[in-house]
């Protein structure tokens, strides 16, 4: 008798609409789970809430530091080059090959479109929210853009010997640089005890001033600790999931951009005086400019000309993006000129990946599946990010056209049952063309009318007695997710079938 398998994708005839609007049509649809059942007209929970109540004009009283987005300079890069000649094929096996490299690009910051981004981001579902629809940030963007993989062990996962003799060496380094009388192990003396050195634990001290720097921004230019276990890990080509802990932290930094926006546009509402507030962002943040470069025409710069085997993110390095006016309102109305699938396309010298074939494709997710595949079947399950500090909810199934499948009602996490570890998975073709069910066209439209009829009350500003330019430092995010189910460790074993961890 066959093991009952388990499929991520519902496939059923019904009525549709496309992207751009027109009559309602029949359609075999193919939706990514979980849904809503059919016989359910709408969800029970509402939108509103979710979309931005901000004014159109106003001036952000908010300071930002961007600690995980730093500029590349020289010494890195010649680092990289020396190193990429004797550990480039390691670098290929644990899956961080592209993801260095990317670290010696200059992406240009525009800090009116990380603004404008996070005015639409709603920190309970993890999306952003337009007019014309839901889309976000997704562990597919995070592999195709930072060159992190979704594959592999944990982040978390610990050092037998004799790796941890490995980190301990590495750390007695920190604490020599520490007890020099800087007393802080910066990454420029790291970088200059270490560059060049031939020491028996070069490798591992590169890897590990990448992850500080450039990944898992931690205290301000600094080396930490918790990285040495994943930087010998990785020296010795395990493969470590660093996509998700990447995302879950770029979630955090969102939530935390919104929420301090908010609080600045109170403010304005509220005082007169030159209160400001501080926020530094953590996370390699430059991923999400360069995301809504690739998906939003009216505001994506000339990019530039991929040479082969460059990664994709070589397109935007040193590239400066054009500056504009009511960005806000570019974006509201952006609905036909945003891309859902624009790695779809094909970019000179970039390389398909596999799961972008001119044709559609069933496969049976399990052993042997190409790796390709298997990150793409990863990136279409709710998940529960673990990141360093961080747990994030990921959930695919409301942005599904931005992975080639049609957009349903999505449903909360919390009323599925358990799924088989033999897992089915549809993977449309890239030149197919996803669509929106009519019910959750209907229910979408409502939530869009009902923001504009009714704004929720704005919360009164805190009176303080301030100076001049005077900052406060936001440092934490405390909206609650309403999306998250009461035990996180079933939502994983869940959605995210032991084949995969």
């Amino acid at each position: 008798m066959d093991t009952p398998r388990y499929s991520l994708i519902e496939e059923t005839e019904a009525l549709m609409v496309a992207p751009n609007g027109g009559d309602p049509f029949q359609k075999n649809a193919h939706f990514l789970k979980p849904i809503v059942p059919s016989s359910i007209d709408e969800p029970p929970f509402k939108l509103s809430h979710c979309f931005n109540s901000l004014p159109s004009h106003f001036d952000p009283r908010l300071k930002l530091e961007f600690h995980g987005w730093p500029h590349p300079h020289k010494h890195w890069t010649t680092w990289v080059a020396q190193m990429a000649t004797t550990h480039q094929h390691t670098w290929k096996q644990a899956g961080i090959y592209e993801a260095i490299f990317n670290s010696t690009y200059d992406i240009k910051r525009m800090n009116s479109l990380v603004f404008g981004f996070g005015e639409k981001w709603c920190c309970e579902t993890n999306t952003f929210m337009f007019p014309w629809g839901e889309a976000t940030f997704t562990l597919e963007d995070v592999m195709v853009l930072g060159g992190y993989s979704v594959l592999g062990d944990s982040v978390l996962k610990p050092l037998e010997n004799p790796g941890k003799e490995l980190e301990e060496k590495l750390d007695r380094e920190r604490k020599e640089i520490y007890n020099t009388g800087s007393r802080k192990a910066t990454t420029s003396l790291w970088l200059n005890r270490f560059m060049g050195s031939g020491s028996e634990i070069e490798h591992q001290a590169f890897l590990a001033y990448w992850l500080c720097r450039y990944v898992f921004h931690g205290a301000f230019k600094s080396i930490q600790k918790h990285v040495f276990s994943i930087a010998v890990h990785l020296a010795r080509g395990t493969g470590i999931a660093l996509a998700p802990a990447v995302l879950a932290s770029i979630y955090r930094d969102l939530s935390l951009l919104k929420n301090a926006i908010v609080e600045s546009n109170e403010l304005n509402a509220t005082t007169n005086d030159d209160h400001v507030l501080k926020l530094n962002l953590k996370s390699p943040f430059q991923l999400v400019q360069v995301w809504g470069w690739e998906r939003f025409l009216d505001i994506r710069p000339k990019p530039n000309v991929i040479r082969y085997a460059e990664p994709r993110m070589a397109r935007w390095d040193k590239v400066k993006g054009p500056n504009v006016e009511n960005l806000s309102t570019v974006l509201d109305s952006a609905g036909e000129g945003f891309l859902w699938r624009p790695y779809a396309i094909a970019v000179e010298n970039w390389k398909l990946p596999k799961y972008y074939a001119d044709k559609e494709e069933r496969v049976l997710v399990g052993p042997g599946l190409d790796d390709e595949l298997l990150s793409f079947a990863v990136c279409l399950q709710v998940i529960q990010l673990v990141g360093l500090g961080t747990k994030q909810l990921y959930l695919p199934h409301r942005v599904a056209m931005q992975f080639g499948y049609d957009q349903d009602l999505p449903c909360s996490v919390g009323q599925l049952s358990h799924s088989s570890e033999n897992v089915k998975l549809y993977i449309p073709s890239r030149l197919s063309e996803a669509n929106a069910s009519a019910r959750y066209l209907k229910w979408w439209k409502a939530s869009v009318m009902v923001e504009h009829e009714s704004s929720p009350p704005k919360k009164k500003a805190k009176k303080t007695a301030v100076g001049s330019k005077k900052m406060d430092k936001i440092t934490d995010a405390t909206l609650p997710c309403v999306y998250s189910p009461t035990n996180s460790d079933e939502l994983v074993q869940l959605f995210f079938p032991p084949l995969f961890l």
